[in-house]
């Protein structure tokens, strides 16, 4: 028997406080609460559908933009500098209740739909893989941010020990089986209705999902390449197989809307952040044509200018620190497109980068690293309206170097790294042009940004010129997020075991994740 669309919302709202509280470790008997007292047991394909886009949207925002990615992963990342003094994120201090938004916006905004279409889908293979697929794309970042999160006991409490954490290798193996299982049923049944309207990344296209799916795949290969690089290779080479994102046509965005706008564009009028003196200095001394795009001049004098980060309120309040005289984002970014400018998910660009990375590693991903780093600058410039061939040209083969940012906000900072864009014969270097050509094109995501920086190091980080958190210095990139103190207050057993898993360094900003293992 179905339920009637009518009571699905009810039904959900019941699914999320079920399983939140399985979460925080204060409900027995979860499947007796997980069941409707109507005594109906399965959603038609319609309702399934219709709990689609909520698990899009709110997985993209994970509780807060604002708190949970903008004031931390973009500020971590460097890829913007915080301009209000009330903030000290960017100084590597964690805010608990910030970090609590982001757990309850991933375990009860955003897994209790994803749970339950999984769940009720199985005779719907399509609607069921892809669900699946996006399933991975949040917990991803949530595993990226925490480390040994809950996983395969989500909502399962049990008595006197709690919901369980998993440690993270052995939730990246099963990342790997879900978009594995995923794409062979999306490969099986590309002819099958999915999601139709309700998709609000690829509109129904099961190929692009397809195409997705062995992207996402090959990202998460790359990510453990270096802590396990058989596995990573296999991983690759499995998702290359499979087909993935090749033009901008393949770009995944979240449709915005007046009811779900783009969060980023939203607090873009805040004045909390700038452009950052990393971007300064790569985006001004490569000439980049996206720079107008990313960024405005300063509001005060016109002047391209990045601020540092990781200052004190005496620091960001005076002189051309300040928010007029540093670079805003650009328009397209802005509070008036909120409804419009869509949602950043993952761009095809990133796709080429990761071959190229590949291909330096030595595995056979069908090109040289040359040509797939060359294709993934030609796609990012291509996704931003960039489509003159002579420009895109002039940019691959540019050979001026990162500047010193603006010497009058008090600094005096170096140029951030030596290197051009024109690939390079040297290996590392290399290495570092793509890891720093990627980071460029990830914009504005600063999440996978901060993971690829950890990971391989690249590109280079300007220190903070104050960290307020004594477990990182400064002059080194935070780690990962400490735990929230909502679960350790209501399930401290399962938390204290997952301490554990994070081996000698503990529950601390600086302990090293189970991938990021580079020196």
């Amino acid at each position: 028997m179905k339920y009637r669309k009518s009571n699905y919302m009810t039904i959900m709202a019941g699914l999320a406080l079920s399983l939140f509280m399985g979460l925080v470790g204060c409900t027995k008997n979860f499947e007796d609460r997980n069941t409707s007292p109507s005594g109906l047991e399965s959603l038609n394909a319609e309702d399934l559908k219709s709990l689609f886009p909520n698990a899009l949207y709110r997985g993209w925002n994970q509780g807060s933009y604002q708190t949970g990615q903008n004031l931390t992963g973009d500020m971590y990342s460097q890829l913007f500098a915080c301009t209000q003094p009330a903030f000290a994120s960017h100084r590597y201090v964690i805010n608990q209740m910030w970090m609590q938004g982001f757990w309850t916006g991933t375990y009860v905004q955003t897994m209790p739909s994803l749970v339950t279409i999984i769940k009720e889908s199985g005779d719907l293979p399509v609607i069921n893989a892809i669900a699946r697929i996006w399933k991975v794309f949040i917990m991803n970042r949530t595993t990226d941010y925490f480390g040994p999160i809950p996983y395969s006991k989500m909502g399962e409490y049990e008595e006197g020990e709690g919901v369980a954490y998993d440690a993270q290798k052995d939730i990246y193996y099963d990342f790997f089986k879900e978009l594995d299982e995923a794409a062979t049923l999306l490969k099986n049944n590309l002819d099958q209705p999915s999601y139709g309207e309700k998709d609000l990344i690829y509109y129904g296209d099961n190929a692009k999902w397809l195409k997705f799916c062995n992207s996402l795949r090959l990202r998460l290969a790359l990510r453990i390449s270096f802590v396990e690089p058989e596995k990573a290779q296999a991983e690759a080479m499995a998702a290359l197989a499979g087909g993935v994102m090749e033009s901008t046509a393949d770009d995944a965005f979240i449709e915005s809307s007046a009811a779900n706008f783009n969060g980023l564009n939203r607090i873009s009028g805040w004045n909390e952040f700038r452009m950052s003196a990393n971007m300064e200095s790569l985006l001004v001394g490569y000439n980049d044509p996206r720079l107008s795009i990313y960024f405005q001049p300063a509001a005060a004098d016109g002047k391209w200018r990045g601020a540092r980060n990781g200052m004190v309120p005496g620091e960001q309040t005076v002189g051309y620190n300040t928010y007029e005289f540093t670079s805003d984002v650009g328009v397209r970014f802005k509070p008036e497109n909120q409804s419009t400018n869509p949602m950043t998910v993952m761009y095809a660009a990133e796709t080429y980068f990761l071959l190229a990375e590949g291909a330096l590693n030595g595995w056979n991903m069908g090109g040289t690293a040359a040509e797939f780093y060359n294709k993934g600058i030609e796609l990012s410039l291509r996704t931003w309206g960039i489509d003159d061939p002579a420009v895109i040209d002039a940019y691959i083969n540019g050979t001026s170097l990162p500047i010193a940012p603006a010497p009058e906000n008090g600094w005096n900072t170096p140029p951030l790294t030596d290197i051009p864009v024109k690939f390079a014969a040297d290996p590392e270097k290399q290495r570092e042009q793509i890891g720093t050509q990627k980071w460029l094109a990830l914009y504005p995501n600063g999440m996978e940004a901060w993971a690829e920086m950890r990971r391989t190091g690249y590109p280079k980080m300007y220190p903070l010129i104050h960290s307020d958190n004594p477990d990182m210095p400064g002059d080194q990139m935070i780690r990962r997020i400490v735990f929230t103190d909502l679960d350790w207050q209501t399930n401290g057993k399962a938390v204290e075991a997952a301490v554990s898993l994070l081996g000698e360094g503990g529950d601390k900003v600086s302990t090293r994740l189970w991938w990021d293992v580079k020196p």
